[in-house]
């Protein structure tokens, strides 16, 4: 992380995050003018950098300290035992998935 970002993100409060959170969510600052496009990503790479320095949960769609996203999808392995579906094919089922994803229609 450059100095400037490293500085950036020193210097929010967890009270600047909210309304960049509720502009970004919004597209409004809370004096009710527009944001523009550069302020949205700005804002929201200013709310990713400051979770990810700050932020030590592991909830899925967070940033980790290392930088990286957490989805549902990493946190399997933190589930012991098989899925449905894993279960039903040990069983002997045939799982079709066009069946489920109605792809079809």
């Amino acid at each position: 992380m450059s100095t400037d970002y490293a500085k950036l993100v020193d210097s929010l409060t967890p009270d600047i995050v909210e309304r960049f959170t509720e502009a970004v969510e919004t597209g409004k600052w809370p004096d009710g003018s527009a944001l523009t496009e550069s302020q949205r990503d700005n804002c929201m790479q200013a709310i990713m950098l400051y979770n990810a320095r700050h932020n030590s949960s592991d909830e899925p769609f967070t940033i980790s300290a290392q930088g990286e996203i957490q989805t549902g999808k990493k946190m399997r392995s933190d589930f012991e035992g098989q899925s449905s579906n894993d279960r039903l094919r040990q069983q002997g089922h045939t799982i079709d998935l066009k069946t489920i994803d109605n792809t079809d229609e």
